[in-house]
């Protein structure tokens, strides 16, 4: 069996369910391969994994991968998981925050992972950047449990489901637009890996892709195998409504029989607002930061 890391860049959880399906079931052990799903508070970022991981690879946001390529680090987006950004501002119903246009003046608290695509659809919407008081902070449901900010960054999945848990009803307010879109959850490897590895990346990734499948058509079963991979971590109760979320986003208007696949205008356009919001330094061709050569192998072309 050939061992092989998928660095994670979030805990174990529903948000996950096709991998933990996949590991499970046994999928990655058909087509040869020994796969440790790992995540760890370590402190260093996703894409370092990945690049000093060897024989890997891992998932991400889109624009932390395009940030990453664009400051000169070798690495391809291969497919995504989740078509759909599930990037939400969380507010309290009597917040008074009803949408983007009531973020003048407010307390917003982002992640590492979100403040950028948060300052770019600001942009897009006419708002002016500095009228928002916005702070990068570390994940803690406290920082709008306790009225630390009026807003904070989530994924409308899991941690709304924990805040419901804790008495607190909330609403939440997409961050995009028409004209930046993203990809979550990107599968992405090293230009290294690519070039040493493509029959493992390529088993990999169509492994990964028919245990979401397969998950997606078996939630109940789906949610436990997810709370027994996570250990104390997680519960079957909690995932099983975060799983219930997911079709929506890993089918988008491709269908599950298209899993992963991406779009290549979608691609570009996000690119063409990402340098125009200063988020790149430059116009980022989609060749740049997307290898398709496994989507193409899996499903005999590269576009949705």
């Amino acid at each position: 069996m050939q061992r092989f890391t998928f660095y994670l860049d979030w805990v174990i959880s529903g948000q996950f369910a096709g991998l933990c399906w996949a590991q499970a079931k046994g999928l990655y052990a058909q087509v040869g391969l020994d796969v440790d799903l790992h995540f760890a508070h370590d402190g260093l970022a996703i894409v370092d994994k990945v690049l000093a991981g060897g024989l890997c690879a891992g998932s991400s946001e889109d624009n932390l991968i395009v940030s990453a390529v664009a400051e000169g680090k070798e690495l391809k987006a291969l497919g995504v998981m989740l078509q759909q950004s599930p990037l939400v501002l969380m507010t309290k119903r009597h917040s008074g925050i009803h949408a983007l246009t009531d973020l003048p003046s407010r307390r917003v608290a982002m992640h590492a992972d979100g403040i950028r695509i948060l300052e770019a659809v600001l942009q897009l919407e006419g708002i002016d950047r500095t009228s928002v008081d916005i702070t990068e902070v570390a994940f803690d449901l406290e920082n709008l449990a306790q009225d630390r900010f009026d807003a904070v960054q989530g994924y409308a999945m899991a941690e709304p489901i924990e805040l419901a848990h804790m008495g607190i009803d909330v609403q939440l307010i997409p961050v995009r637009h028409r004209r930046l879109h993203p990809y979550a959850q990107v599968f992405f490897a090293s230009g290294e890996c690519i070039r040493r590895a493509p029959a493992i990346l390529h088993s990999f990734l169509d492994a990964s892709f028919a245990g979401w499948r397969q998950a997606m058509s078996n939630l109940d079963e789906a949610a436990s195998l997810v709370a027994r991979q996570a250990g104390g971590a997680a519960d079957y109760a909690t995932e099983r409504q975060v799983v219930a979320t997911m079709p929506t986003y890993v089918a988008g208007t491709n269908g599950l029989e298209l899993f992963g696949m991406m779009d290549m205008e979608r691609w570009a356009q996000n690119l063409e607002s990402y340098a125009r919001h200063g988020m790149t330094p430059r116009q980022m061709t989609v060749a740049e930061v997307v290898d398709d050569q496994f989507l193409k192998a899996i499903y005999g072309t590269g576009d949705a």
